[in-house]
């Protein structure tokens, strides 16, 4: 019966088509609901649009130097180029459009795929895998972060761009050049493609593209280090602390998708990504157990290699392990063993599972394809709807953290969260201006007021006003506060002195999965809300609740007050 079954959906074309447009709704309504024109919980937005007051009144010398001014050991000119084209073109830039932009470059990475895809020559049903794989939201940072997306999603599309075209077309060398000059310039892993290309263009026999693309990759390289100063530190192998947290935080990186979720991961759970990772590389090596001589005389110039897909395969996994490896080396003194798990880096242990589905399909049998692929299928399709259920409320709440860090960032002279970054409010407010980003919270009354004018619906009291640490902890437990127009719904809490004003984000959890089934419901009840002592300046604070309900602001009395000493 199960046979007969797939043979039936096997024949069903348009039914393929279906399920792979399915992923790709579900990842556009996951952007359309949180996408929303504020700068991140980082101010690496701010930062980056400092270049358009300077590129104005710049020469052209100087304007090269300031699109390739490290930040911090990368040279973004494709993201302030799009910035730069963006308020040219409408006199300001919003920060959504920089992410519909990144998106439509993953979208286009996947279109990569399905040209690679169609050299295979078989039924559409083997590709549905690869778009369930590559419309998860897990790194969900990079769909809501704007000069962050362009990066991260825009490097992705470069290098698999230039990989493909030296793998297909390697008579075209300059247009895979081309892309790795992007790919170069998106972000500094680019820069690592070069000699992927020149390694393909050697074991598929093509020495005039090899040689070409050896100089071509020095030039790069040269231009590229020109005044490169690294700014942070480096693995150190004398430390056996940093080994072990490197070893597994090389693996854990390569699987990461195995997390599920991408922030608020037990540590038992990254040492299960870790064994994950492990099992891709036995995946690898099993794949291309049998390739390893044929590769081998290519390499050393005695035959060529033909399995162009296969190649394709190899070049993405050899640039993972180059980024995995070098991002390792740089990253585990200062982020340690659990920086290597951040949500902006999941999309290599994605692209990984999918470039393994490549090598799979190109080189086992036939039969091993139609016994597995339904599995497979089945598999990625659950493994999507997982990362969706469980990052969905944490990509709303970072979107929450970035309006009340705005807010906070609007409404209090030299706010820590400013001063981190070594700036001012008036800079931040001039760079503001260019995007002038969206204020949900201060509609409907002034933030700036005294505390005593502040007009109460009624009153609402919390259920918890604690310290805990270095924070004051502040809960409303009991009800239920559901976004109704878009996902900057929710309950806020606020702190009025006479001198400031902070907002807090509810940080509302998603319940489990099993519950969300039988009860049709995803968030939990309450609100959680939490203020860092160190970023609220001394004085005697008010409490209040803004609940944002439908696109509305209330603002509720709650009786308590806070004192924050000197």
């Amino acid at each position: 019966m199960f046979l007969t079954l797939l043979g039936f959906i096997r024949n069903k074309i348009w039914l393929a088509f279906l399920f792979c447009i399915i992923p790709i709704i579900l990842y556009i309504w996951v952007f359309k609901s949180i996408a929303l024109n504020v700068n991140y919980v980082a101010f690496d937005d701010i930062l980056v649009f400092g270049i358009i007051p300077e590129f104005e009144k710049a020469t052209w010398p100087e304007r090269w130097k300031l699109l390739t001014t490290l930040f911090p050991e990368h040279r973004l000119v494709f993201s302030r180029s799009i910035i730069l084209l963006f308020y040219d073109i409408f006199g300001r830039v919003n920060l959504v459009w920089l992410m519909i932009v990144a998106n439509i470059c993953w979208g286009l990475c996947a279109f990569i795929f399905y040209k690679a895809f169609q050299k295979l020559h078989i039924s559409i049903w083997y590709f549905v895998p690869v778009l369930w794989l590559w419309f998860n939201i897990q790194s969900y940072e990079n769909i809501f972060w704007g000069v962050s997306s362009l990066c991260n999603f825009g490097v992705i599309l470069f290098v698999l761009s230039a990989l493909y075209f030296a793998a297909y077309h390697p008579k075209r060398v300059f247009i895979s050049l081309i892309f790795a000059i992007a790919a170069t310039f998106t972000y500094g892993n680019g820069l690592m493609v070069l000699p992927v290309i020149a390694l393909m263009f050697l074991i598929t026999g093509r020495r005039n593209q090899f040689f070409t693309t050896v100089l071509f990759t020095a030039f790069v390289a040269l231009i590229y280090f020109l005044d490169f100063t690294p700014i942070t530190q480096n693995l150190s192998f004398s430390n056996p602390q940093q080994v072990k947290e490197g070893f597994f935080g090389l693996f854990g990186f390569i699987g990461s998708i195995a997390t599920l979720s991408a922030y608020s991961v037990p540590l038992s759970t990254m040492y299960i990504a870790s064994a994950f990772g492990m099992l891709l590389v036995i995946a690898f090596i099993f794949l291309y157990q049998t390739q390893i001589l044929p590769l081998w005389n290519a390499a050393w110039l005695k035959s060529k290699y033909n399995n162009r897909t296969a190649i394709f395969a190899l070049s993405i996994l050899i640039f993972i392990g180059i980024t995995t490896l070098a991002l390792t080396y740089k990253r585990i003194p200062t982020d340690t063993f659990a920086g290597m798990f951040k949500g902006r880096y999941r999309m290599y242990s994605t692209m990984c599972c999918i470039a393994l589905y490549f090598a799979f399909l190109s080189l086992r049998s036939k039969h091993s394809r139609v016994r597995l692929s339904p599995v497979l299928l089945v598999l990625t399709v659950i493994l999507n709807l997982i990362i969706l259920h469980g990052n969905f409320a944490e990509a709303v709440n970072y979107r929450r953290s970035a309006v009340a860090q705005e807010f906070n960032a609007r409404y209090n002279v030299d706010w820590l969260g400013i001063r981190m970054f070594s700036m001012d409010q008036k800079h931040f407010e001039k760079i503001r201006a260019y995007y002038n980003s969206d204020d949900p919270l201060a509609e409907v009354w002034n933030p700036r007021i005294k505390s005593n004018e502040i007009a109460c619906d009624s009153t609402y009291s919390p259920d918890l006003v604690t310290k805990s640490g270095n924070y004051l902890v502040i809960n409303f437990e009991q009800d239920f506060f559901k976004p109704v127009k878009d996902y900057s719904d929710g309950a806020y809490v606020i702190l009025k002195s006479q001198d400031h004003v902070y907002a807090s984000p509810p940080n509302q959890s998603a319940v489990p999965l099993k519950t969300t089934l039988r009860r049709g419901m995803y968030f939990n009840k309450g609100a959680f809300a939490s203020f860092h002592l160190a970023t609220i300046e001394p004085g005697n604070y008010s409490i209040y609740l803004l609940v944002r309900k439908n696109g509305e602001n209330r603002i509720f009395c709650t009786g308590k007050t806070w004192n924050e000493a000197d």
